[in-house]
């Protein structure tokens, strides 16, 4: 398969293309004309998606500062597999110009669509975004302040673990939707890596995510009350 020439023009095409799908599986308007577009060359990942992130919560963290063993390893990872985030904050899609250009063009339409429900998600239903935002910055305020053991940073983290189960549940269920009703034939890059393999071993809770609250997820979606399960959690 040829590998695909992975632009901000062509994602931005895709964007346009695929957002009345996922507006049409939500039921969201997605604002997508106020919805930036940007296609990162894999060295940048770390920076634009995670310390991006943090930046957009309100942590001031500067590109180049020193980083220790375990960052790295998170830097090495996320390099690795990262196909695409969506970044709240500034309203930009990210995408990983070299973790996707071995998927097929309709697997890239589905990577595009996920990070449009999440785009979808913060529209819609902003208040959790807000309350992980608080929780990044509670962590990291409370590493400031005292020496937080990685048990207590895990017990942070479980608070919002039903906002980010739900988000990403959501968004895996819709991509899913689209394979089956749009795009049967969709290839999307597999990552048989080193950092592919340590994302299993040590992301699990993150992998989990993207299934743990898929049974609550459909019913909503069967029963029309989708906006209610956001509410809820």
């Amino acid at each position: 398969m040829e590998r695909l020439s992975v632009t901000d023009g062509l994602v931005r095409g895709l964007v346009d293309e695929v957002a009345p799908l996922v507006a049409e599986a939500t039921q969201w308007g997605l604002a997508v004309e106020s919805l930036a577009v940007r296609v990162l060359p894999r060295d940048r990942g770390y920076e634009e998606v995670v310390l991006g992130r943090l930046r957009g919560v309100g942590i001031d963290v500067e590109d180049e500062h020193p980083r220790g063993i375990i960052e790295r390893l998170i830097e090495y990872v996320v390099e690795g597999n990262v196909l695409a985030a969506y970044e709240p904050s500034t309203s930009h899609l990210l995408v990983v110009r070299e973790n996707v250009d071995d998927s097929n063009l309709d697997g890239l339409r589905l990577v595009v669509g996920h990070e449009l429900v999440h785009r979808g998600q913060h529209i819609n239903h902003g208040e959790l975004f807000g309350r992980v935002d608080r929780a990044i910055r509670d962590i990291f305020r409370r590493m400031d302040e005292e020496a937080l053991s990685f048990r207590e940073m895990l017990a942070l983290l479980d608070e919002i673990t039903p906002v980010m189960a739900l988000l990403e549940s959501h968004a895996a269920y819709v991509q899913e939707l689209l394979r089956e009703t749009h795009f049967p034939h969709a290839v999307i890059e597999s990552h048989f890596s080193l950092p592919a393999l340590l994302l299993r071993l040590f992301g699990r809770r993150k992998l989990t995510q993207y299934r743990e609250a898929l049974p609550e997820v459909q019913a909503a979606v069967q029963s029309g009350k989708v906006d209610d399960l956001y509410l809820s959690v």
